[in-house]
């Protein structure tokens, strides 16, 4: 039976229900945005400018781009058939390297229980918009946490000093090793750079391992009833990194190469001179020319390659390279090592300020005022402010200059402020002015690894942390520095600089190890500022104090036993005050970055690719400034609340006339290295080594013959580092194929 709908029915029928309404506007919204009507951060729906109609125009459906395809690192939209081409190649790669055979999904669930493990594109254009390079790689999704088996799936990568140290083995004289500069010599060092192409599918999977079944792409005809069981590795998987480290280590090995002890990412070869860093899938290499032509054809036969230019001194050599994204360069004076110029690029650009007024320094100190009258940044801005921060961190590597201002921001990170935002704000003005620092590697011999540590104690006028910082050298080489905040808030001065004299000798240690790895052995000498820490370390056990943490004397055993060579240098003379600090003018800070043998340039490197610009669809610094300003908020802006060079305590005038050409020059009250400005004698008589009092209960290390525990436990050492010279540092023994125990 029906009836006529009329009076209050009526009328509430007639009232679109609220998730409805909003549906409707969010879809008109999104129209209107992709029409160009609606901008980000500006009030209201607009004309379309020239700006828009441009954006449409080149990168719209009637020129390849429907915006189904994303780029998976910066979210711009990719090109149709540049990706449909990408995917076509990988999926031949797949079939060539014989990376599954195809079972029905039934099987995946009688054998393991599941089903197959899903799997998902990700595209990426590794140019530019110039250039384009897109690389489209099928990754499976076999999620960690869901493992219960208790196997660990760790596969190591080297630190970035191993890169910088293979090219400080083509300009530096240490040890046995002595590099040929020669330009016409058969044997002149280079370096070498090579590309591994589809890394993962040239590792089998390990014989009786259980069997690991995936998903066929939606482009395969029979994914609808079928699945793949792994015959190699694929990306996604857990165990597919460790695959492939045992798989170019065992190369190697074959090959005569010996693996690290401590970094088992390097490799050298004793007899052909060559040492080798591979991360992930790209090997960089340094040699004589005629051994890493060996090498490289040694390499082409067991996988497919992309060979990078030769750098070398020679006139046909190439001058200029990449690795890791780092800018490479081969110069008279040496090797020239400048990071991604991209990231700052995006840096900047993400904070808005590409154009604006640059900075004289990288931060400057934060008063106690400012931090208790300091306010929460906006929800809405956490991860905009973090993504920037985070970018920073990551910059900081390959950028001496920027690392204390990068770490401060990010002790913000998990709770963002004003200052903070201000903070990142200075930060990127400063890259605007300086974009590109480069380090240079001279020509050089050397024969100690020295190590300048410096700590700011209390430093942070809020928590009284203090912050640790550092700077290993070979030479005038930096190859490694930090700057991190202490954990525990130190009672003392002297409590604190020995809190950083401990990280000194640890990371000098470490790079010391690293070395031994390629050959060299060179005496480790740690540089610090402080009596107070130097009479700690040259004692035994805790004295007086009360507050230390014990774990830590392990330094005294090291620096009685003479394996770390402490030595005083002036306050006013530790060139380490640029990564604990911001009280340092723009003239100090350019002079600390010369001592460190490193330069500003402008411009950009030849081989670098340019900046791909296009909406990611990320709210950006630059995005929420804008709809601030749009809206007449009090928020943060670039152009507010920055602090100006002129409230820096400085004496720059120190530095206008100083040269750092040989390490400084030993100006009372100015930084200076010591050890690359005087003979070895020189510097034993103005810097004398410490020494320790005499201890009876120190006898104990020297009588181990009769120690039963500790002779077993050198034997099995000795029996590791046996085998791993045959078989090198892998979970399965593949050249006798029997695990390893």
């Amino acid at each position: 039976m029906h009836a006529h709908c009329s009076g209050q029915i009526a009328f509430n029928a007639a009232i679109y229900p609220r998730g409805l309404c909003k549906a409707m506007l969010r879809g008109t919204a999104e129209q209107l945005r992709l029409d160009g009507h609606i901008k980000n951060w500006c009030f209201g729906i607009q004309p379309l400018d020239d700006d828009a109609e441009g954006e449409v125009s080149g990168q719209g459906p009637k020129q390849g781009y429907s915006g189904k395809y994303k780029d998976a690192t910066t979210g711009q939209i990719l090109k149709d058939d540049l990706v449909s081409i990408a995917r076509i190649k990988e999926l031949t790669y797949f079939h060539s390297k014989g990376v599954w055979i195809k079972v029905p999904k039934a099987e995946s669930r009688a054998n393991t229980g599941r089903p197959p493990i899903t799997v998902r594109w990700v595209d990426v254009n590794k140019g530019d918009d110039i250039a384009p390079n897109y690389r489209s790689r099928l990754v499976a999704r076999q999620i960690r946490a869901m493992d219960l088996s208790g196997q660990s799936y760790f596969a190591p990568a080297p630190p970035i000093e191993a890169l910088r140290t293979v090219l400080n083995f083509a300009t530096t004289k240490m040890g046995s090793h002595e590099p040929i500069w020669d330009p016409v010599s058969p044997k002149r060092t280079q370096i070498s750079f090579v590309d591994v192409s589809r890394a993962y599918f040239n590792a089998k999977m390990d014989d009786g391992a259980a069997p690991v079944y995936v998903d066929l792409p939606p482009e395969d005809s029979m994914s609808t009833e079928y699945c793949a069981r792994l015959l190699r590795h694929m990306y996604g998987t857990r165990m597919a990194a460790d695959g492939w480290q045992q798989e170019y280590s065992t190369l190697l090995i074959r090959l005569g190469f010996r693996q690290g002890l401590a970094c088992p990412n390097v490799f050298r070869h004793p007899e052909r001179g060559i040492v080798t860093s591979v991360h992930g899938d790209d090997f960089t290499s340094c040699g004589p020319k005629d051994a890493l032509d060996w090498l490289e054809k040694a390499i082409a036969e067991s996988y497919e390659i992309t060979l990078g230019p030769r750098l070398g001194p020679g006139p046909d050599d190439a001058k200029e390279a990449r690795a890791l994204n780092r800018i490479i360069r081969w110069t008279s004076e040496g090797i020239e090592y400048e990071a991604d110029p991209r990231q700052v690029e995006k840096l900047v650009q993400e904070c808005g300020l590409v154009g604006c007024k640059a900075m004289a320094t990288p931060g400057v100190r934060t008063g106690f005022q400012e931090l208790e009258a300091d306010e929460p940044l906006e929800p809405r801005l956490h991860t905009a402010f973090r993504s920037a921060a985070a970018r920073g961190n990551y910059l900081s590597a390959d950028r001496i200059d920027c690392q204390f201002g990068c770490k401060e921001i990010c002790r913000w990170m998990s709770s963002p402020s004003q200052t903070s935002w201000k903070a990142l704000k200075r930060l990127a003005r400063y890259l605007v002015g300086r974009p590109r620092l480069v380090y240079l590697y001279r020509r050089q011999e050397v024969d100690h690894v020295d190590v300048y540590t410096d700590t700011d104690w209390a430093g942070c006028p809020k928590t009284r942390k203090s912050t640790s910082g550092g700077c290993v050298v070979l030479g005038r080489s930096a190859v490694k520095h930090w700057s991190s905040t202490q954990s525990n808030i130190a009672l003392s001065s002297g409590e604190a600089e020995f809190n950083g004299v401990v990280r000194a000798a640890g990371q000098g240690l470490g790079y010391q190890a690293l070395l031994r790895d390629l050959g060299v052995h060179l005496p480790l000498r740690v540089w610090t500022d402080s009596s107070a820490a130097i009479g700690i370390a040259s004692r035994q056990g805790l004295g007086k104090l009360r507050h230390l943490d014990t774990a830590t004397l392990w330094v005294q055993q090291a620096v009685r036993s003479g394996r770390v060579d402490l030595r005083k240098v002036l306050g006013t003379e530790n060139p380490a005050d640029i990564l604990t600090k911001h009280s340092i003018g723009k003239e100090q800070l350019g002079y600390l970055v010369d001592l460190f043998g490193c330069r500003y340039l402008d411009g950009r490197a030849e081989s670098a690719p340019q900046l791909r610009q296009g909406d990611s669809g990320k709210v950006t610094i630059a995005d929420a400034d804008d709809h601030d300003h749009n809206h007449n908020h009090n928020g943060p802006s670039a152009h507010n609340h920055d602090h100006h060079i002129n409230n820096v305590e400085n004496n720059d005038a120190l530095y206008n006339d100083i040269n750092v050409s040989d390490g400084g020059s030993p100006t009372q009250g100015v930084p200076w290295m010591p050890h690359a400005s005087l003979s070895a004698t020189e510097l034993d008589v103005k810097f004398p080594k410490l020494t320790t009092p005499d201890d009876q209960t120190y006898d104990d290390i020297v009588g181990d013959d009769g120690d039963v525990i500790f002779q077993h436990g050198m034997k099995i050492a000795n029996s590791i580092s046996e085998n791993m010279a045959v078989s090198g540092r892998t979970r399965i023994d593949h050249l006798n194929k029997e695990p390893q125990t």
